[in-house]
């Protein structure tokens, strides 16, 4: 058989075959753009769920910082206030919940030992705009023995240079009274000076103004609150409790026949800097049966100064009640009383991210320093106290100090060992 007729057969077998195989040929290519179409489509599928997965994770850690669940930033404070209680003021969320809590034990010579679950108090404050603000603080001390409503106020926020706040309050006065939260003073408990002269925690019904002075480094507060009683058991007595029991707070129908004057200024301009001074102004009784001719004026000095490691703290104070023969023959009429404090976070030195500040400080008060009639005075009492804090997360403290207490009336001096945690939230 030649060439051509061997070619001839094997042409028509190819050209015959042809039409089936470019039919399978174009059944394939069809597949194949299909097989892309679909994994193209899982490929949108699989961002779309990634898109939002990360979408899911970002709203979460928004309510986590910034809502619900906001976190404390230990730098910032809102007009004075404790980071804790500044919270509502820098969330996105219209609700805030934080507080703080503190407790400890404490061991005097020729005393029993004791221990107290001595404060848990939340915060609970909502924004009803950018500019009104809704801030409270419930305070539950000693385990729940005592409740009360610490401060309930609405804050109206108009400019930098001036902002009112309304209701029941934190009285502008002294270092303590604001920044009360436990990681932000070093000892245990409060020092005396700010309990019995300075009564911290004191709040009181009014309205106060706040703000910047212009755009330079002082920012002021200037208001009217309800007024102290000097006109109670304590006064009569020569207590050291005569301004303390003074208070009214948030009492039920607390008594508001006597306002008084308020007003604090406070410098910032030098980094690590606060210096300034605040004061009180009213009338000395405050009842339902007032005392004529009586006025109660209470005026503080205080600085604060941190450098790098150093912490420097420092308050001066005195009250003066005019004419309070008028309630009493032995009214106290001055008190009087300073502190000094130094502390060193000594982990700065190995560059730990814990810190462990340890203090010394010196206290020197006295509530009755001069009577109306020069009877019933007290001496100078002297608190030497000697500490440390460590902070494992900078929203929680484990305390410990060692007081000496003199009373300069003869007695022993009284030796104190204390033992305390705080937190806040």
């Amino acid at each position: 058989m030649s060439y051509f007729q061997k070619i001839v057969p094997l042409s028509l077998v190819v050209a015959m075959s042809l039409p089936a195989f470019a039919s399978e040929l174009e059944e394939l290519k069809a597949q194949m753009k299909k097989m892309q179409e679909r994994i193209l489509e899982l490929e949108m599928k699989q961002q779309k769920q990634e898109e939002r997965s990360q979408t899911m994770l970002e709203e979460l850690g928004t309510i986590q910082s910034e809502g619900w669940f906001q976190t404390v930033d230990t730098s910032k404070s809102h007009s004075g206030l404790g980071s804790a209680a500044s919270k509502v003021y820098y969330t996105q969320n219209p609700l805030s919940i934080g507080g703080y809590g503190e407790l400890y034990w404490a061991d005097s010579s020729g005393q029993k030992a004791i221990t107290d679950v001595y404060r848990f108090v939340p915060y609970i404050g909502y924004k009803f705009n950018d500019w009104i603000v809704l801030n409270s603080e419930l305070e539950f001390e000693h385990g729940g023995e005592e409740v009360a409503i610490e401060f309930l106020y609405l804050d109206f926020l108009l400019s930098e240079n001036l902002n009112v706040r309304v209701g029941n309050q934190l009285v502008p006065v002294g270092l303590v009274n604001q920044k009360h939260e436990p990681t932000l003073f070093p000892t245990v408990l409060r020092p005396e000076t700010e309990t019995y002269i300075i009564p911290s925690t004191w709040s009181e019904t009014g309205v106060i103004a706040y703000g910047k002075i212009g755009k330079s480094d002082f920012d002021y507060h200037i208001g009217i609150i309800n007024a102290l009683n000097a006109n109670n058991a304590d006064a009569v007595a020569s207590g050291k409790k005569w301004i303390r029991n003074g208070r009214w707070g948030s009492a039920n129908k607390a008594t508001m026949q006597k306002l008084a004057l308020t007003g604090r200024l406070d410098y910032s301009g030098v980094e690590g800097l606060t210096v300034g001074g605040s004061f009180y102004y009213g009338s000395g009784s405050n009842a339902k049966t007032n005392v004529p001719d009586t006025s109660l004026f209470i005026y503080d000095l205080h600085a604060m100064y941190q450098k790098d490691a150093f912490m420097f703290r420092g308050l001066f104070t005195q009250a003066f009640l005019d004419n309070a023969k008028n309630i009493a023959p032995s009214a106290p009429k001055k008190a009087q009383g300073y502190y000094l404090n130094a502390e060193y976070d000594v982990l700065s030195l190995v560059g730990s991210s814990f810190r462990l500040p340890v203090f010394i400080q010196y206290e020197n008060y006295n509530p009755v320093k001069e009577t109306a009639n020069g009877q019933n005075e007290m001496n100078d009492i002297e608190n030497w106290t000697f500490g440390f804090n460590f902070y494992p997360h900078e929203q929680v403290v484990l305390k410990a100090d060692y007081q000496i207490k003199d009373n300069n009336d003869g007695s022993d001096k009284v030796d104190t060992v204390s033992l305390g945690l705080g937190f806040i939230f």
